[in-house]
């Protein structure tokens, strides 16, 4: 039997966190898509026919919540991927254990298990020969106003507030705006293109989320020419939000008409 191969394309970018080194660079890697629970089922089934789509989804659901419940039970679990272990983020001052909660908050670590990271061992990275030059631009967070939240959730129809640094959105001459979108990150299109900013500063942007973004995971993309309050970039920079922006509940289930396995 032939070894399993994978390839992961990478960019590099300059790395920000050593401002006295100028040329280290961190690799991005380049996800070919995203795929949720539904698409990993209908790929099992189509593998092995004998199991319906709808019948994987479930049963993974009900052993996903389980999971839920027995790690927020204050218990670690270990499966085939991962070992998730509770843990409480934070410092305490002094030995009274007075819980912050601002700073002390229960979290969940995960761990790739050995037989994830002997999958991982069969990767080979492959440089795209792409080096992207941010010039130390970059997001920052991204706030969904209606909400409150920062954690990647958004709500259509609401306003979406995004710091960063060097983020204005400017076309080449330095009028009118750069191109700023949501990309859906299951096909790689273009969802929404933001024609309409209520803030557009160096350091802030603000602007309404499209009242008919359907469910699902989009990655904020900024290409502007901004690189200060006088000066154009000669070449476009792009921009791209670390974490996946979700809308709703993207996991869905799928459904045939096969018997069910028991």
């Amino acid at each position: 039997m032939a070894t399993k191969k994978y390839v992961w394309k990478f960019d590099l970018e300059e790395y920000l966190m050593t401002k006295d080194v100028k040329e280290d660079f961190a690799a991005k890697v380049k996800p070919i898509q995203t795929f949720y629970m539904a698409d990993v089922a209908r790929l099992i089934s189509e593998e092995r026919t004998e199991y319906r789509v709808d019948t994987i989804v479930n049963i993974t659901k009900l052993v996903e919540e389980k999971i839920r419940q027995l790690v927020c039970g204050n218990n670690i679990v270990v499966t085939d991927n991962v070992q998730y272990s509770p843990a409480v983020s934070g410092l305490f001052l002094g030995k009274k254990g007075l819980v912050d909660p601002a700073k002390n908050k229960a979290v969940i670590n995960m761990i790739g298990t050995a037989a994830m990271r002997a999958e991982a061992d069969l990767v080979t990275l492959e440089f795209s020969g792409n080096v992207r030059d941010m010039g130390g631009a970059g997001f920052g967070l991204v706030k969904d106003v209606t909400t409150g939240k920062t954690d990647g959730t958004i709500t259509p129809g609401g306003i979406l507030d995004v710091s960063g640094v060097k983020i204005r959105s400017v076309n080449a001459d330095g009028s009118g705006l750069g191109t700023l979108t949501l990309v859906n990150m299951a096909d790689q299109t273009v969802a929404a293109t933001i024609t309409l900013l209520a803030i557009n500063d160096p350091k802030r942007l603000m602007f309404n989320i499209p009242a008919d973004l359907a469910e699902g995971s989009y990655q904020l993309t900024l290409e502007t020419w901004f690189s200060t309050n006088s000066l154009q970039l000669k070449q476009s920079r792009t921009l791209v939000y670390a974490i996946p922006l979700v809308v709703g509940n993207p996991g869905g289930g799928g459904e045939d008409d096969r018997p069910v396995i028991e």
